[in-house]
């Protein structure tokens, strides 16, 4: 017995015809009649009553009528099932992100998501602000993490984090008791920001020119590491994410609320969740229900 001997079985059941069925299934009358009379032989038993004008079911035929379309599904979903490994074993995703992987915990996400999909690959790449969006509208990613309120609006996004713009400063600075304080108390410290690239600093500036004055910007880099060593070491204060900051665990500085709430949003984003591969659609449903 064969699947072919089933699919046959099934469509001269549906037409009533060996003739109509030959048609419908692209083959000729005797290629239908051999299978069937090759199934009735391996079953032992008769399927059609072949007595009268319009072939019927018999008996035992009507018996095996419920499993071979059974079996048929069963095939079906099979070569469904199939189909998708395929495709998904050949899937990679390019995922890009700013270089905040860790403290919002994006690594923890990919990693969920390749031990549960381990035929994808995953192409991880870190990229700064200021080029991200610029990648996925060319289309060499597949999605990003980057901050939401630099986000395209035309593309479709998931929010994964929301953090606080804070002050960071020396563990003995005069401003370390206060449990909350303005930026316009910022107007005559040294500032240490994360580069323009982050696209924060411009948001920063621009938040101090609201208050009426020009930040004293002294040092600006990439890597938040270096600046918290920078001001437990009374080089200068910071302006950066609460959470970002805590997540290093510097003993030497101590961060504190802004009067002023500037939140920002950490967000997956793609150019149309529509349009994603089946691999990609994976990865979008997986991270909506991680998120919710």
């Amino acid at each position: 017995m064969d699947i072919q001997q089933i699919q046959y079985f099934l469509e001269v059941v549906r037409s009533g015809n060996f003739s109509v069925a030959a048609e419908n299934l692209y083959t000729t009358q005797s290629s239908v009649s051999k299978n069937i009379k090759s199934l009735e032989k391996e079953l032992n038993i008769q399927l059609f009553d072949r007595s009268k004008r319009q072939i019927q079911l018999t008996e035992a035929g009507k018996l095996v009528l419920k499993d071979a379309r059974a079996i048929a599904q069963n095939y079906e979903n099979l070569i469904h099932t199939v189909a998708g490994y395929q495709l998904q074993k050949e899937d990679t995703l390019t995922i890009a992100s700013i270089p905040v992987m860790a403290q919002y915990d994006i690594t923890g996400l990919l990693t969920d998501f390749q031990t549960a999909h381990p035929n994808i690959k995953l192409q991880i790449e870190e990229t700064e602000t200021t080029h991200i969006c610029s990648r996925l509208k060319d289309h060499e990613c597949d999605f990003i993490f980057t901050r939401k309120e630099y986000l395209d609006a035309s593309c479709q996004s998931l929010s994964f984090y929301d953090d606080r713009l804070a002050a960071v400063v020396p563990r003995n600075h005069l401003l370390s008791k206060k449990k909350q304080i303005s930026v316009s108390e910022l107007r005559n410290e040294n500032l240490l920001l994360l580069s323009k690239s982050t696209l924060h600093y411009d948001k920063i500036t621009e938040i101090c020119r609201q208050k009426g004055f020009e930040p004293r910007v002294v040092y600006t880099g990439t890597h938040m590491d270096n600046i918290l060593d920078l001001v437990s070491k009374k080089h200068g204060i910071s302006l950066l994410m609460q959470h970002a900051v805590e997540y290093l665990h510097h003993s030497g500085v101590v961060i504190i609320p802004l009067k002023e709430d500037f939140v920002s949003t950490i967000t997956l984003a793609c150019n149309d969740c529509r349009q994603l591969s089946p691999a990609g659609k994976l990865f979008w449903d997986f991270a909506k229900n991680k998120i919710s």
